[in-house]
């Protein structure tokens, strides 16, 4: 009997699929809340890190400023977000939770844990902590293959 031999693409296309099939159901879910997987992490983020300017929440969500933008300017629109110029620099702005998102955030958090207990119910913990090593390894791996395309090329 020959060895089970993992297929590089399959994890890859696997992971890919995991990911978008989570953001599906998150959204559906989210809607009653009026929020989606990316509204619902930013709120989330800047609960436990209020005050954060939009280029440091954009770094704590691996996400692009104008992505960003786009996700702030729904959560303001519909009151759960402000943008306040910093006291100290006119230039950043700093995003901060309104008080009908402070009044939701028990609630959102709620959301969030129940569904992450639904998704992972019946998988072992050791399993998990596999898992969540292997997925580390490839995010390692893109980041020092993406620092690699944005270096620019050395000159002799």
């Amino acid at each position: 009997m020959t060895p089970h031999q993992p297929d590089p693409h399959h994890i890859l296309k696997s992971i890919a699929q995991l990911s978008r099939a989570l953001r599906k159901v998150y959204d559906i879910r989210a809607r009653d809340y009026g929020l989606s997987l990316a509204r619902l992490e930013a709120l989330l983020t800047i609960s436990a890190n209020e005050g954060l300017t939009q280029t440091d929440l954009a770094d704590r969500l691996q996400i692009e400023a104008p992505t960003l933008n786009r996700t702030l300017d729904g959560l303001a629109r519909d009151g759960f977000v402000e943008r306040r110029p910093d006291p100290e620099d006119r230039r950043l702005r700093r995003v901060v939770l309104t008080d009908h998102a402070r009044a939701e955030a028990g609630a959102l958090f709620r959301f969030s844990e129940t569904l992450r207990a639904e998704l992972l119910a019946g998988i072992p913990t050791e399993e998990l902590d596999a898992a969540e090593d292997t997925i580390s390894r490839i995010f390692a791996n893109l980041e020092r293959l993406s620092f690699a395309e944005e270096a620019p090329d050395e000159q002799p």
